[in-house]
């Protein structure tokens, strides 16, 4: 209640004018108790679009950026809050929008607490759906491996969160993005491989999931089509309905194409591969064996 007493009496507006105040006034002690508010107001997610509205997501980064360890981690939180549920060009609105990404993937240390680290996979969730240019800025931030790691653990939501994230960096990324269609392909080749119900959650991150698992397993460079092939593989093996879905569209000829070539040496491991999957196929009787 007191915080919408707040809310409503424009306390973001006036905190806001406070980060932009004379930086010889603006001790890194000061940053910190702003940072500690922030952290208070964006508890409640019905509160954030009005923190949003008022300047708030624009005023936590420079918090998140300098000061105190602290004062730091907890602006950090605060935008993780805010980058979960908000459109992040309206919560940061033009260049900042970059700058929110590494505070976020700090976030995803292991010595951060469990809602910091879920948060913070949220709001990268959140970020990596937006442009190419984004998920370029967390792959350079390295934040892939963190986020692979979490893509295990045994907490259940940390690890729904991991793996949506996981799903945009390698599902969302257009053909310009070998480096990361790399990185991330390969992470969702290991997961997929490891945790079968994980298949299914693949499909729900994109209406056009199968149009780009096509896609890589075309790919030019033979790494990433390898990768596509295996998560081709392990969706067939996870579950029957998704391997009859594979079967029925264009992914079956591409397999076939792929499993058909004269023996390559450069090209070993994605032709047998993409034999593999054929004879999966065959397993559960959705194509007969060539006569």
């Amino acid at each position: 209640m007191r915080v919408k007493r707040l809310l409503k009496a424009g306390v973001i507006s006036a905190l806001a004018c406070m980060v932009k105040a004379d930086s010889a006034i603006l001790t890194d002690q000061t940053k910190e108790l702003l940072a500690r508010v922030f952290l208070a107001l964006c508890d409640n997610p019905k509160d954030r679009g009005t923190i949003v509205a008022q300047g708030g997501g624009k005023a936590l980064v420079p918090l998140a950026l300098e000061g105190t360890d602290v004062g730091k981690v907890k602006a950090a939180h605060a935008l993780a809050k805010i980058a979960a549920v908000s459109n992040p060009d309206m919560a940061f609105p033009g260049e900042r929008v970059y700058e929110v990404v590494r505070p976020l993937v700090s976030l995803l240390d292991t010595q951060r607490d469990g809602l910091q680290n879920y948060e913070a996979l949220l709001g990268l969730t959140n970020l990596s759906g937006r442009s190419e240019k984004l998920r370029q800025k967390i792959f350079k931030e390295r934040a892939l491996p963190d986020i692979e790691n979490y893509m295990f653990e045994n907490h259940d939501q940390l690890r729904q969160a991991a793996t949506e994230c996981m799903c945009n960096m390698v599902l969302l990324c257009g053909e310009d993005d070998e480096k990361v269609q790399n990185a991330a392909a390969g992470a969702l080749a290991m997961l997929t491989a490891a945790q079968q119900k994980l298949c299914l959650k693949m499909t729900q991150v994109t209406t056009q999931w199968l149009e780009i698992l096509q896609r890589l397993c075309l790919h030019d460079q033979l790494c990433i089509q390898h990768r596509g092939l295996v998560i081709a593989y392990n969706l067939l093996a996870a579950d029957a309905e998704l391997a009859k879905t594979l079967v029925e569209s264009e992914l079956l000829e591409i397999l076939t194409v792929v499993g058909k070539q004269e023996p390559d040496e450069k090209k070993a491991a994605v032709i047998q591969t993409a034999r593999e999957c054929l004879v999966k196929c065959m397993d559960y009787g959705f194509i007969k064996p060539a006569s």
